[in-house]
Order: C-alpha cells, then sequence, then structure tokens
C-alpha cells in the first residue's frame, strides 16, 4: 500500500508531469506528428488521448465534489472493450487537431488538476469510503492514474518507440 497525503500527491503530479513534458521537448514536430509511435497513434495523439482522460477525470471528480452522481464511469474504472472504444473515439476526434492545440490544452488541463488537488480535502482524497470508488480504491489513485501513472506509462511507450526507431535507423544505415 502506497503512503500517500494532498501534499504528496501534488508534488508527484507535478514532478510526473514535468518527466513527461522532459521527454516531449526532446522530440522535434514531425517526430510528433510521425504515426506508429504507439501502435497506430504519433506521440501527439498519445498526448491527445492523455489529455482527454484528465478532463474526463476532472469533470468526474467535480460531480462528484458537488455531490452529483456522474453518469460516466469513475476515471479508468470501465471494462477493456468500452476503454478500446472510448480511446479510438478520443483518437478521431482529435486526430486532426494541430500538435500546438494540444500543448496548450494539456499545460492548462495539467493546471487545473493541480487546482482540484489544492482545493479538494485531505479525506475526499485518502478516504476510500468517500466515494466508493471500485476495487475500495482511494480518490488519490484515480488521479494518479489519469496523472503521473499515465505520463509514466506513455513516457515509457514513447521511449520504446524512440529505441526501435534508433535501430532501425542504424539497422538502414549499415545496409
Amino acid at each position: 500500500m502506497i503512503e500517500m497525503s494532498k501534499s504528496k500527491l501534488h508534488q508527484s503530479i507535478e514532478s510526473g508531469y514535468a518527466l513527461f513534458t522532459t521527454l516531449l521537448a526532446e522530440l522535434d514536430e514531425e517526430q510528433m506528428t510521425q504515426p506508429g509511435a504507439i501502435g497506430t497513434w504519433s506521440v501527439k495523439d498519445t498526448i491527445a488521448h492523455i489529455l482527454v482522460h484528465e478532463q474526463r477525470m476532472i469533470r468526474w471528480i467535480r460531480e462528484r465534489l458537488h455531490g452529483d452522481l456522474p453518469i460516466t464511469h469513475q476515471p479508468y474504472a470501465m471494462p477493456d472493450d468500452e476503454l478500446d472504444m472510448l480511446n479510438e473515439q478520443i483518437y478521431q476526434e482529435n486526430r486532426n487537431r494541430s500538435l500546438d492545440d494540444i500543448m496548450r490544452d494539456l499545460d492548462k488541463t495539467h493546471v487545473e488538476v493541480l487546482t482540484l488537488v489544492e482545493i479538494a480535502a485531505e479525506e475526499d482524497l485518502l478516504d476510500s469510503r468517500r466515494f466508493q470508488l471500485q476495487g475500495g480504491e482511494q480518490l488519490w489513485e484515480a488521479i494518479a492514474a489519469n496523472t503521473f501513472w499515465h505520463y509514466e506509462e506513455h513516457s515509457q511507450d514513447i521511449r520504446n518507440w524512440q529505441v526501435a526507431e534508433r535501430s532501425t535507423a542504424i539497422y538502414i544505415t549499415n545496409q
């Protein structure tokens, strides 16, 4: 069991975002928009995927904090086939957006996440009974799954793609 506090959650989101955006800064626009970086997606498509999941999480949490029962699944807790369909929908809705637009929204949404954590009561984040999340998770875990854990997951995908691209370039050069 991971020990978490409101300040540690805030710090984890900040540091995870910094690492993720540092990785992205290593890529030029051509690399960011090249299809096939992660499956058929480009890095830009992957950023849009992360962005929309964060936005959905924010909306869900705000609704819950105001006492409303959201009509959508809790963040990340949906059957795999529904998640696959959602991810495809996110891809289709965002694939023609500009990289600048997506990056601007990612930064804006990052600030919204941090603000949400700042205004949430510590017990809202840490008491597993507060929102009765699937599997007895605490709210901070849903936030982590849609922020720094998500950044790390896809950072690893991007790093793996970079290694594969370098290996292919070396192979072609040596032919």
